[in-house]
């Protein structure tokens, strides 16, 4: 097996555990070195954590459908659809039990069989909007 199919192995694996709710935690699959950036600034392993947890949350039925996956040395390069309903309070906002779906794009730096890095850019406004909209 190659070192790109190695990396898309653990990038599924991810996605998986993430669409399960997180069941088998973090530590396999992200380490405690952990940088993540985005346009809203840098986290750690522990933010991450925080966060994907408050996600999984307040959309317990969200799912992260694979659009591309590609693989070059270290990096592995995600587009991703994720959808989910709103049934508890998310930064704030309670639950108003709307079906969400928003896009992205993760690019996933890979060492020593761990996500140690990663860029993204998620369509959060569109989130915001299907959540904060007046029906």
């Amino acid at each position: 097996m190659t070192n790109q199919e190695i990396n898309r192995n653990l990038i599924r694996d991810w996605i998986a555990n993430a669409n399960n709710g997180f069941s088998n935690g973090f530590e396999d699959y992200i380490s405690l070195d952990f940088v993540g950036r985005s346009r809203d600034g840098v986290i750690d392993f522990h933010e991450l954590q925080q966060l994907e947890l408050a996600f999984v949350e307040a959309f317990p039925d969200s799912h992260y459908s694979v659009e591309d996956m590609i693989a070059e040395n270290d990096r592995v390069v995600l587009r991703v659809t994720t959808r989910g309903t709103h049934r508890k309070e998310f930064h704030g906002i309670s639950p108003t039990n709307r079906k969400v779906e928003f896009t992205g794009i993760v690019i996933y730096r890979i060492q020593d069989g761990k996500i140690a890095e990663c860029w993204d850019e998620i369509d959060f406004d569109r989130l915001w909007k299907q959540i904060t909209e007046k029906v």
